[in-house]
């Protein structure tokens, strides 16, 4: 005699891994198999096979999940990385092309340095320390920028590169033009426009590469789970 669940019992999807669908009448069978949204054609074995096939699948799809979940991170970890990096470089461009209607006045540089450091990966970074004063309406002010995108926040230094720098290109004494915020005078720089500008390969090549990277992996995650998403329900409702 076939076991049947009692009236109102309800039971859990995802704890059924381990039951015996055999010992369910037909009726019993489909109506699981409407639970889960699956085809009830066919004979009792085939309704059979369906709820194992479906069980079966249940940790694939939850380590499947996972994976994906793991992966759709990281993208958008990367993407938003890679788009807040290449929003200072633009900002850091876009305040130097502007300074060029700065107000310029003399200045001179009265000390100049390169100091280096030893980074974790064993290379060495130079950074370029400069400072000039300049007058401006009958005020003194000092400066040590040569330009916001050369600028090195993470050192507070006028230039960081990991090729030698030359504290000669600027020489104490010198006497050198500076561009002045004229609505904040303490904001100064010596290079601005193009010339100021630290854009080179890593800027025009490497940062809108990544970005297309990220958004080019997004979409292939997106076309892998829909993919496998598709195949496992049509094998679930064969």
């Amino acid at each position: 005699m076939e076991n049947k669940p009692e009236s109102g019992e309800e039971q859990d999807l995802g704890g059924q891994a381990d039951m015996d669908w055999s010992t369910l009448r037909v009726v019993d069978l489909k109506e699981e198999l409407k639970k889960r949204n699956l085809s009830t054609e066919g004979r009792k074995a085939d309704l059979v096979a369906r709820l194992k096939d479906f069980d079966a699948s249940k940790p694939s799809i939850v380590g499947f999940t996972f994976v994906m979940a793991l992966l759709y991170a990281s993208t958008l970890f990367g993407i938003i990385v890679a788009m807040f990096v290449f929003a200072e470089v633009v900002d850091d461009a876009r305040a130097d092309l502007d300074a060029r209607d700065w107000t310029t006045v003399n200045g001179t540089i009265i000390a100049s340095g390169v100091d280096s450091y030893r980074e974790t990966d064993g290379n060495t970074t130079y950074c370029l320390r400069i400072e000039y004063e300049y007058n401006y309406e009958n005020e003194t002010y000092s400066g040590d920028m040569i330009s916001h995108s050369l600028h090195s926040n993470t050192y507070d230094a006028a230039h960081c590169d990991s090729k030698r720098l030359n504290a000669n290109d600027y020489p104490t004494g010198e006497n050198i033009t500076v561009y002045v915020n004229p609505i904040d005078p303490s904001q100064a720089i010596l290079l601005p426009g193009w010339s100021g500008l630290d854009i080179g390969f890593k800027e025009f090549i490497l940062f809108p590469a990544a970005l297309i990277i990220c958004i080019a992996s997004a979409r292939v995650l997106y076309a892998l789970t829909r993919g496998y998403l598709k195949a496992l329900k049509a094998r679930l409702h064969h």
